[in-house]
């Protein structure tokens, strides 16, 4: 029986290289073979010496890179630049590569392709060429039926041809789901180039054998009603070394964890993409020192490694530790802390969840608000901060919320509830263990 060799494509973000390189080791641990394609420009960010590519070497897990077609001074923050460069260019050179990658060793050429969001052009190349392709989906399951259900929406007349609300309303996408606003929707924010995307993508990655999802049947059952297609395989927690990043961990700040009473740190993070204005910047500043309770924030720098915002003068931070990038799902297994101030990012989430760990939700764009009422009314593990007239989010809030929560033994309790429902999904006998074992058996 020949091994199953999987060529696995994210999309240039850490948002979706994590969730696949997980994957990628967890099938590495099956005796399959992996190649990795990152574009150029990602790889040499993950490869210095701030990645942790060099310790996978060994792993069975082989590096390949393509060009994304932009040039250095292109600025790649600018996702839809990023995201249209790559389509232009990216298929026309992957059956070179893939042949590249098969005339290395003919005995163990590639037999799926597994790709990430935004990347379904390439299960079209694999298609083409005969090979057999997947879809892995680094959001919640929600997020995805909502994609998948723009047709319908267009046609109930709940939004229009860009995706735009017709009203502001909540509606029901299946009987036991959550009501959706649809102010909340995951597209919001874009514009019809790309809201069209988003539904051409949801075409594409029908070429796609199996859907997989980092999630469990239990934190989104509603979800799996209207979609039996898609097979959750989470949560996807391999190991805690071998991370991909783009900045260099501070592990410091387990250090300074170790010296902290339990249940005490609020721990401040909003993953690797949300932009904060400098205005709500200053604000949770000075909100984290009127806490007057030990905090750990990660400040993520720039991408030449800068801090993007001025501390404001009136900031001491003395019981605090801010730290660039951070160690994350270690910290939020630590036992020192409280709570956890996040942007409710769908890799952020699932590592609250498997820490235990209350969350207090300030979301900012895409699937995060749609996560966020997951987190605050049906699961009921966190609570949400809401803005001012000023649309901030002041330093009294954050402070009579951390206290909410911190006082709220329910929600505590409700969490580790949570925690022990997820991660029995992964052991052995597990429902996603099982589902993984269906994809491998395929696979093989």
């Amino acid at each position: 029986m020949a091994i199953p060799h999987f060529l696995v494509i994210p999309y240039p973000v850490l948002g979706h290289v994590n969730p696949l390189m997980h994957l990628s080791q967890l099938l590495t641990k099956h005796g399959c073979i992996i190649t990795f394609l990152n574009t150029e420009f990602s790889h040499k960010r993950l490869n210095t010496p701030v990645g942790e590519l060099e310790n996978l070497k060994g792993s069975g897990i082989k590096f390949v890179t393509l060009p994304d077609g932009l040039g250095p001074e292109d600025d790649r923050s600018d996702q839809k630049k990023v995201l249209f460069s790559i389509k232009s260019n990216m298929p026309a050179m992957l059956p070179k590569l893939i042949q590249d990658v098969n005339d290395l060793d003919v005995h163990n050429m590639i037999t799926c392709i597994v790709v990430t969001m935004s990347m379904g052009w390439a299960l079209k190349v694999g298609h083409k060429l005969g090979i057999k392709g997947a879809f892995l989906w680094p959001a919640s399951a929600t997020s995805l039926a909502l994609c998948h259900c723009i047709p319908r929406l267009i046609d109930d007349g709940v939004i229009d041809s860009h995706g735009i609300p017709i009203k502001n309303q909540e509606i029901l996408l299946s009987p036991n789901m959550p009501l959706l606003d649809t102010a909340n929707f995951p597209w919001r924010g874009h514009d019809k180039l790309h809201f069209d995307h988003i539904v051409h993508e949801m075409q594409t990655i029908k070429l796609g054998d199996w859907w997989l999802c980092n999630t469990t049947y239990d934190l989104e059952p509603a979800a799996f009603s209207l979609f039996p297609s898609l097979l959750p395989i989470g949560p996807l927690m391999i190991t805690d070394t071998n991370k991909s990043s783009f900045w260099q961990e501070d592990i410091t700040c387990l250090e300074w964890l170790n010296q902290q009473a339990p249940q005490s740190v609020a721990y401040v993070a909003f993953g690797s993409m949300a932009v904060m204005n400098p205005n709500q910047f200053k604000e949770l500043a000075l909100g984290l020192d009127y806490l007057g309770k030990p905090f750990l924030w990660a400040v993520r720098p720039s991408n030449d490694n800068k801090v993007n915002h001025a501390y404001p003068d009136e900031f001491h931070g003395s019981k605090g530790k801010i730290v660039g990038w951070a160690p994350q799902r270690k910290i939020l297994n630590h036992p020192a802390i409280a709570c956890f101030i996040s942007h409710c990012g769908w890799n952020s989430t699932i590592e609250g969840v498997c820490g235990g760990i209350p969350f207090l939700c300030w979301p900012f764009a895409k699937d995060q608000l749609v996560n966020k009422s997951y987190i605050c009314d049906v699961w009921k593990v966190g609570v949400g901060l809401e803005k001012d007239e000023n649309g901030l989010i002041s330093k009294e809030e954050i402070k009579k919320k951390v206290e909410q929560l911190l006082g709220n033994e329910d929600i505590r309790a409700r969490s580790l509830k949570l925690k022990e429902l997820t991660m029995k999904n992964i052991v052995k006998g597990g429902q996603s263990s099982k589902n993984f074992e269906k994809f491998i058996n395929w696979a093989k």
